[in-house]
């Protein structure tokens, strides 16, 4: 049955069989109701094995589509929100920016209506008021100097044209003639040579009055008219005309003038005129044009009156046209007219700002019968052209249009002849292109993309995650179709209820139990995991008493602790900057750290210079002892060889610092001490015996306590071990006998990242000590090495500074001077055997210059020339000085360190005392020095140079002794200027070109150095009574209560003082 049957009749049961047999024998044969109700039973069985999580399958399956489905929806929703959003956005930026540009062309056109009216009026008064104030009657009145006024008053309203008008009775035409004949030309002449054009004749004017009315017939037939009454000559005209006989033209044969002007006898108002073209031709100045050019203008006239007070006659007229009267009081007589031009190719002109997108202006003009026009004009930023003679703005924008009326508002269109001038501003395709762009789509596309990563994400999340179920449901189908095939149902339902009460005790049961559960936290803890999160959760808790669990905390039975403190910390950070200090101590600890992680030992802390360790915990090991000693020799020959490397970067005295090491064995209690920070933390006696240890140790010595030592001695070390003579007192502890361990043998010996502690025990030789794998030798230093890091330090720190001065000098663009004349300075100051005299109350510092911080020192880079002459100079420097105390070359590199410090300080002051962050005021803050890279040069060199040759003994000694220096330098100073003139005489040296031309290529840049190193070095001799004299005058002078502190000298005095003191203090 097995094998004949397929995997459904393999899973019928053996009563299933028996039951179908007992039906066959009975009925014979099967009948077609047997076969289905077989079927059926086939069909439940295969159905019982894919019934397992078909539910929760189906129900994911129907979430994962609904899943499916809203993101879809969102990405369409979204994309299609974030596209109209932003083309929205476009929009209302366009409507908004349009509305304020056509809101700037309404207010200003209004404004410059209202400048030309007002220019009118301006000059219809000056006329007036000039007739008036010397006894003339109009119309025989002549405005002087018309050119000058004129010309203030068109480029006040932007016109081309102004004139006077007279107005002239017709019986008084032949008298006006004799006083236009009498006058002739002189005001013409006058004007064109204002004008600048003094040698162009422009002839006799007219000596009568051109009847232009009569001739052409245009005269209405009332004989009241005013054409009829009188004569409207043109008078006076700016700019002047090149020919005179254009002049006294009868301006009424106009007939668009006649209604401006009789409205402004009836109603003394600014009249302005219909839309008129003045025709270029096309030969116009010289220049052939393809076509004549028609330029838009209309005419304002403004009354003249032959009075200032009282009713005046009208004698003249200006375009927009303005009256003139004879009174500036009241309503006078009108008497002429000022007319001034509009020219509406330059009225819009400057309106918009520069940058402005495009705009369409249509100017109307509605005159009634005069007629109405139209004009459009473009306005491109601050330019402006005309586009057409009518309404030629795009329809599309019809709903855009912004109108504004200019002239006459209060009237209707037309009304009583009067011209009412409207603006209507549109927007044009140009304009609304530059707010149409790419960024609807672009942004609809990128929330799109989200939504598409989104999916993909969820995607491959989800293909996972199924492929985990799948293989879960497929175990779980073979175990149902094993179980299925093994075990009646009631079997099967057992097993599963045991399977899942085991399933449910060990849901219930604690996953470690009570006696290792601290040391799993321990553990957890040290190794980043839940047990920090845990802790610095429980923290959180009130008070003490109110935590869930009990503390992360056990006893070690079984440990070595080491104690690792720097010697000489103290006093060598106290003359290093903190950038310094923290340099070493991360360079210290990461090596440290290092051998640990080689060496399987745990890292507890560091207290400011001294590392803390432990072997044995957490995970605890026999031999903690032996990995301890091997981790402090390893440290030990580490620090060493580290301290040498770093004398060049962190200057001397770095090689002399020590490490103390104190090892002691036994019981510790750790744990995490939980709180607002949560440590891990070691307690007990243990741990205050190591420091005892440590603190009674000696200097590059590994101190070892008893127990520490018999645990050695048990496993076969004792060869490691050296009983110290004397007992150390501890304090709490009394006598106790310690050991040293060895620093020889496996001192020399450092496990690389490969080896085991395992692999170090098997390795050991007969004397117990584990052959070298990576050999780092420490042999004593000979004093040649301290000499040469020494050379190798000082020359960093000058180099650093000769790099800030080429930058400088970059920067400013500093230009050399002749090679040759730098020379004979040099050859000069060399044969000055007396250097004292050089001594100066003022070193004189540049001024701030902003540009001088161009160019970043750090791009600069000295030439290899450069830098091996200065260490050559160096060197030479070193060999010249004596093996005295305090004044040789070691002591002058402790200067030289302490100076740099000092100078730091006052380059980088603290930001709470200076008065701003500002480079300038950081200048003046510092007197100077901050900004002058050749001063901070100059000071160090003073501090390598200032004991040169030193004979060890005070100039009072040698003086006494009556030697050859004392006569040389005249019993002054003799030490100090010996110094100068061997370090100097060595440096003009022709071995150290390149190095002189990079510390100065100038005379200027000569002297001051020169006049830096004198006064520094010689402000170390602090007995000469002259010197001294002289810095106290100064001190004086620079905070006396007369000194203001704010000149030149006061503020270069203290730089000095600053300077002297810096190598004084050191």
């Amino acid at each position: 049955m097995m094998n004949g049957q397929d995997d459904d009749s393999e899973l019928l049961s053996v009563s299933e069989f028996s039951q179908e047999d007992e039906l066959s024998s009975s009925h014979g044969d099967r009948d077609s109701s047997f076969e289905h109700e077989e079927n059926n039973k086939k069909k439940k069985k295969k159905s019982k094995e894919h019934e397992i999580g078909s539910k929760e399958t189906k129900s994911v399956f129907r979430a994962k589509l609904m899943v499916y489905l809203v993101l879809i929806v969102s990405c369409v929703t979204a994309s299609t929100l974030a596209y109209f959003f932003t083309r929205d956005q476009e929009e209302d930026d366009y409507r908004n920016d349009f509305k304020v540009y056509a809101d700037e062309v309404k207010r200003v056109a209004k404004d410059v209506i209202q400048t030309k009216i007002d220019v009118g009026e301006s000059l219809s008064i000056q006329i007036t008021s000039y007739a008036n104030d010397n006894g003339f009657l109009f119309p025989f009145v002549t405005l002087p100097d018309f050119e000058r006024v004129s010309a203030n008053l068109r480029h006040m309203a932007n016109t081309d044209f102004i004139s006077f008008i007279s107005l002239v009775p017709r019986e008084k035409k032949a008298e006006f003639e004799n006083y236009t004949t009498l006058y002739n030309n002189e005001w013409v002449q006058e004007g064109l040579e204002v004008q600048g054009l003094g040698d162009v004749d422009p002839g006799p004017i007219p000596s009568f009055i051109v009847d232009l009315v009569q001739m052409f017939g245009v005269a209405r037939p009332d004989p009241n008219a005013l054409e009829n009454l009188y004569f409207a000559p043109t008078w006076q005209t700016g700019p002047a005309p090149f020919n005179a006989s254009t002049l006294l033209s009868d301006v009424f044969v106009n007939p668009q003038l006649l209604p401006s002007i009789e409205r402004i006898l009836s109603e003394g108002t600014v009249q302005i005129t219909p839309i008129f073209k003045i025709v270029i031709p096309n030969t116009a100045a010289g220049v052939e044009l393809e076509r004549p050019f028609e330029v838009p203008h209309s005419a304002m006239t403004n009354g003249i009156y032959d009075t200032l007070e009282g009713n005046g006659d009208l004698v003249g007229f200006v375009i927009p046209v303005n009256g003139i009267y004879d009174t500036l009081e009241g309503n006078g007589n009108l008497v002429g007219f000022v007319y001034t031009s509009v020219p509406w190719n330059d009225f819009f002109n400057g309106i918009l700002s520069e940058g402005t997108g495009d705009i369409e202006v249509v100017v109307s003009e509605n005159c009634g019968e005069a007629g109405d026009s139209k004009m459009t004009f473009v306005l491109d930023g601050e330019e402006s052209y005309l586009k057409a003679f009518e309404d030629a703005h795009d329809p599309k924008f019809d709903s855009r249009r912004e109108s504004t009326v200019l002239t006459n508002e209060e009237f209707e269109a037309g009304e009583d002849g009067r011209c009412r001038y409207e603006l209507e501003i549109y927007p044009t395709n140009k304009l609304k292109n530059t707010y149409d762009s790419n960024e609807p789509l672009i942004y609809s596309i990128v929330v799109a993309m989200i939504f598409v990563f989104t999916t993909m994400v969820f995607l491959v999340y989800d293909w996972a995650v199924q492929r985990r179920q799948w293989m879960i449901i497929r175990a779980a189908r073979k175990t149902q179709a094993i179980v299925s095939s093994l075990f009646p149902k009631n079997v099967q339902d057992r097993i599963l209820k045991d399977v899942d009460d085991e399933v449910q005790r060990e849901a219930n049961k604690p996953l470690v139990t009570r006696g290792n559960r601290t040391k799993d936290q321990l553990q957890n803890f040290l190794k980043g995991k839940d047990g920090v999160a845990a802790a610095e959760e429980e923290a959180q808790m009130p008070t003490p008493g109110a935590r869930s669990s009990k503390p992360i905390a056990d006893l070690f039975p079984e440990a070595t602790i080491i104690f690792a403190d720097i010697v000489g910390f103290t006093a060598w950070s106290s003359t290093r900057e903190p950038t310094q200090v923290f340099q070493l101590l991360e360079t210290i600890y990461h090596v440290f750290d290092e051998i640990a992680n080689r060496r399987r030992v745990f890292k507890v802390e560091t207290v400011g210079d001294c590392y803390v360790a432990v072997a044995g915990l957490p995970e605890p090991r026999k031999d903690h002892a032996i990995v301890m000693a091997r981790f402090a020799r390893d440290c030990l020959i580490q620090f060493t060889s580290t301290v040498k490397a770093m004398v060049v970067e962190l200057g001397p005295d770095t090689e002399e610092l020590g490490v103390r090491i104190g090892l002691h064995s036994g019981p510790v209690t750790a744990g995490v001490l939980r709180g607002e920070r949560a440590r891990f933390q070691l307690f007990g006696d243990t741990v205050n015996t190591t420091a005892r240890m440590e603190s009674t140790g000696s200097p590059n010595k590994i101190h070892v306590s008893q127990e520490t030592a018999d645990l050695l001695t048990a496993a076969g070390k004792s060869q490691w071990l050296r009983t110290r003579r004397e007992t150390v007192v501890a304090k709490g502890k009394g006598e106790l006998q310690t050991y040293w361990l060895e620093s020889t043998g496996e001192a020399n010996t450092v496990t690389t990242s490969g080896e085991s502690d395992t692999e170090d025990s098997k390795e050991e030789n007969q004397n117990g000590i584990k052959p070298a794998a990576v050999v780092a030798p420490a042999p004593a230093v000979p004093s040649a090495d301290k000499y040469n890091r020494l050379v190798a330090w000082n020359c960093d720190i000058l180099a650093k500074l000769l790099t800030q001065i080429v930058a400088r000098r970059e920067s400013r663009r500093t230009v050399p001077d002749p090679v040759g004349e730098i020379r004979k300075l040099e050859e000069q100051y060399c044969s000055n055997r007396y250097v004292l005299s050089e001594v100066q109350e003022i070193v004189r510092l540049p001024k701030f210059e902003a540009e001088s911080q161009r160019v970043d020192p750090w791009s600069v880079q000295l030439s290899e020339d450069v830098l091996s002459q200065l260490k050559d100079y160096v060197q030479t420097l070193a060999a010249m000085y004596r093996d005295n105390p305090f004044h040789n070359f070691e002591h002058a590199s402790h200067v030289t360190m302490s100076v740099m410090k000092l100078l730091s300080r006052i380059v980088a002051p603290d930001v709470t005392n200076a008065p701003t962050d500002t480079d300038e005021a950081l200048h003046d803050h510092t007197y100077g020095i901050t900004s002058d890279p050749m001063t901070q040069f100059a000071v160090a060199l003073s501090a390598l140079i200032h004991d040169v040759d030193h004979p060890g003994v005070p100039n009072s000694q040698l003086i006494k002794e009556e030697t050859s220096l004392a006569a040389v330098y005249r019993n002054k100073s003799i030490a100090e200027q010996n110094s100068v003139d061997l370090a100097w005489d060595l440096l003009m040296d022709d071995a150290y070109g390149d190095l002189r031309n990079t510390i100065y290529v100038t005379k200027t840049e000569f002297l001051r150095f020169r006049q830096l190193v004198v006064n520094i070095v010689l402000a170390t001799d602090i007995m000469d009574k002259d010197l001294g004299a002289l810095r106290k005058g100064r001190w004086n002078k620079a905070f006396s209560e007369q000194s203001t502190g704010n000149t030149e000298d006061d503020v270069n005095r203290k730089a000095t003082i600053v300077m002297e003191h810096l190598i004084q203090a050191s």
